[in-house]
């Protein structure tokens, strides 16, 4: 389901997005977590828009879950400045899972898979690539020799558990949620090498290559992996294009999504090896999962037959083509 635009739901996401401006741009912990706890406010309303059961549970989750990241933040930032701070070595570690808890990274990451399966795509969208943005952002500031092992675990365990767990689902919400946990290992493992721009260009592109995808998946209303094959039966453009999305999201070269990983695999190489062997292992685990979708989409028949309306829209199809074949720009982009 689309997002249900009224004055209501305009003010929400002005707030949403202004919170997280508010949030990167604060100078002090307190208006870092009043601005966090304002985008947290804001993003209920958007996830219940059909206020359906699904979609309540899906909210109470998230609100607890960020509801408890926000104490630990609150906590370990405000005893940060106390006299005794010196000698609690555990601090910046607590302030560091109070945003790998916001992220929805491993070991923080129990709530993830079950309220992006419980909410709409729109929904999706905006938890996948929106909400990453302040935690992420923080986490690469904050990165020091405290916690920069911390992190290093983190990703590596992310990059794993996203593939792994990938594997044997069947909803295709939580099996994006899965890759998305996979691909915020690979981001945290740039900033814990010192590389918080590398981070933001894979971020860039992540972002740019699931807005089409969740995009058609939104537009098909597709649930589960033998419902996409719906799209072929009408419209082959849309579901080729929807198919490169996934082997790209998996980093299948040539396409636009090898890049970032072959930027992160050359920079992690120079530092740490052992990390760079842990996230070509989970990245090759994704790349089986979409692969999977990619084969069953071709090969199985259809469980559903649904005729949408017929809409060639130019301009989404330039967009998705152009994050599919955009390799071309990556030495632009890694200069």
């Amino acid at each position: 389901m689309s997002l249900i635009y009224s004055p209501t739901m305009m003010l929400t996401m002005s707030t949403l997005i202004l919170s997280t401006l508010m949030a990167l741009s604060s100078a002090n912990w307190i208006l870092l977590w009043a601005a966090m706890e304002l985008n947290l406010l804001s993003f209920i309303p958007i996830l219940l828009q059909t206020k359906s059961h699904q979609e309540v549970e899906g909210a109470v989750k998230y609100f607890l879950a960020q509801a408890l990241g926000s104490a630990l933040l609150l906590v370990s930032s405000t005893s940060m400045w106390m006299p005794f701070s010196s000698a609690l070595n555990y601090l910046p570690l607590l302030l560091t899972t109070s945003l790998l808890l916001k992220l929805g990274s491993v070991p923080c990451h129990f709530w993830y898979p079950s309220v992006m399966a419980s909410i709409s795509w729109a929904s999706c969208l905006i938890l996948s690539t929106w909400q990453k943005l302040a935690p992420i952002s923080i986490l690469a500031f904050l990165l020091s020799q405290k916690n920069m092992l911390f992190i290093m675990f983190a990703a590596g365990l992310s990059a794993l558990l996203g593939g792994l767990m990938g594997m044997n689902q069947s909803q295709l919400r939580t099996i994006m949620a899965y890759s998305s946990i996979g691909h915020i290992g690979w981001m945290l493992s740039l900033i814990s090498i010192l590389k918080p721009a590398a981070s933001i260009t894979y971020f860039t592109v992540y972002v740019a290559l699931i807005t089409p995808l969740f995009m058609y998946m939104n537009y098909f209303n597709i649930q589960h992996i033998s419902h996409m094959n719906i799209s072929s039966s009408w419209n082959l453009t849309l579901c080729l294009l929807m198919l490169m999305l996934l082997m790209s999201l998996g980093g299948l070269p040539p396409l636009t999504g090898f890049m970032p990983k072959f930027m992160a695999i050359i920079l992690l190489m120079e530092s740490t090896k052992i990390l760079a062997l842990l996230l070509i292992l989970g990245s090759l685990m994704n790349l089986f999962f979409y692969l999977n979708i990619v084969i069953t989409s071709m090969f199985l028949t259809p469980s559903l037959k649904i005729q949408f309306p017929m809409n060639n829209s130019v301009p989404t199809k330039s967009m998705t083509t152009l994050s599919i074949l955009s390799l071309g720009l990556s030495p632009l982009i890694m200069m």
